[in-house]
């Protein structure tokens, strides 16, 4: 494959779209910024700004006309049109594509089990349907990072409450966690569009750390001293009462599935089982050389909580 120069990003207003626009830029890529009609513009002299739906077969194909590659960092509820875009891709020339992912396991044989990876999951298959049928135009790759903990800490949406110093812990506290700093997205999809030939089409594991709650508590005391504070969630029940909320708000249509509680509570479940069932701790699949160390993890949280 020749080399990746020329970078179209789906979603690049968003948290994530920023951050790996931020780290394109940085590595030398030429970026263009795709938005939908009447999202707002991105504003940035150094980035090329185009407006196409993202079911709009033609739009999308000639907004990624020159294009080396795709990246979607959108709401996982736009990867509805999955089908679509890699049709536009394909049509464009465009050689690769990474999809929607930048969290948890979607590839874990039971993680249909927790429903919110639905969208992920049509996405996927549709996907590598399209692939197929191109017999090889295009490649992909799914970077999986897991929970962004510096982001989620400074937005009060992480186990760990910096303001009422406050960990929750959910379960024994043992089951370790794979967690990735917000930024590593943008390091990991330079790497793989660097090397795409090395990360073609299968999934991709990178993490920051993989550590316990408990782990995770001692270091904050030793960081940032005494008195904090556990909330101790029990586990026996969580899944079933996650999944009778998920099937009122379906009852209800719920339309913000991603700020309801039943989605929180099964992302939770995903990470915590006990038994590693939906790999919340993926350390075993990580690229080489993709682990941080703890004194790294000290450092932060030390940023991130004083």
């Amino acid at each position: 494959m020749a080399t990746i120069t020329k970078v179209a990003i789906l979603g690049a207003s968003g948290t994530l779209g920023k951050t790996l626009v931020v780290a394109l830029l940085q590595n030398g890529f030429a970026v263009t910024a795709i938005g939908r009609p009447n999202s707002k513009p991105f504003d940035r002299a150094d980035v090329t700004y185009k407006i196409s739906s993202y079911d709009d077969l033609a739009g999308l194909t000639v907004a990624f006309e020159s294009q080396q590659a795709v990246i979607e960092a959108f709401n996982p509820a736009a990867a509805e049109n999955q089908g679509v875009i890699a049709q536009a891709a394909i049509a464009a020339g465009v050689k690769h594509l990474i999809t929607p992912d930048f969290s948890s396991n979607t590839f874990n044989p039971y993680v249909d089990d927790l429903l919110i990876f639905e969208p992920k999951r049509q996405a996927q298959r549709a996907l590598e349907a399209a692939v197929e049928r191109s017999a090889g135009a295009i490649s992909w790759t799914a970077i999986i990072v897991g929970a962004w903990y510096d982001w989620a800490i400074e937005n009060g949406q992480f186990w760990i409450d910096k303001e009422s110093r406050t960990i929750t812990k959910f379960g024994s506290g043992n089951k370790k966690t794979s967690i990735s700093r917000l930024s590593l997205c943008g390091d990991a999809v330079v790497a793989v569009l660097r090397s795409p030939n090395q990360y073609r089409n299968r999934p991709a594991y990178f993490q920051s750390h993989s550590i316990s709650t408990n782990e995770l508590a001692s270091i904050l005391r030793e960081v940032s001293g005494d008195g904090w504070n556990i909330d101790d969630i029990l586990l026996e029940g969580f899944v079933e009462k996650a999944k009778a909320l998920w099937d009122k708000d379906s009852k209800d249509n719920v339309k913000d599935r991603l700020s309801s509680e039943a989605y929180r509570m099964l992302g939770t479940s995903a990470l915590f089982d006990e038994e590693n069932h939906y790999d919340g701790d993926f350390s075993r699949m990580v690229e080489p050389g993709w682990d941080e160390g703890l004194d790294a993890l000290k450092e932060s949280l030390a940023r991130l909580i004083n």
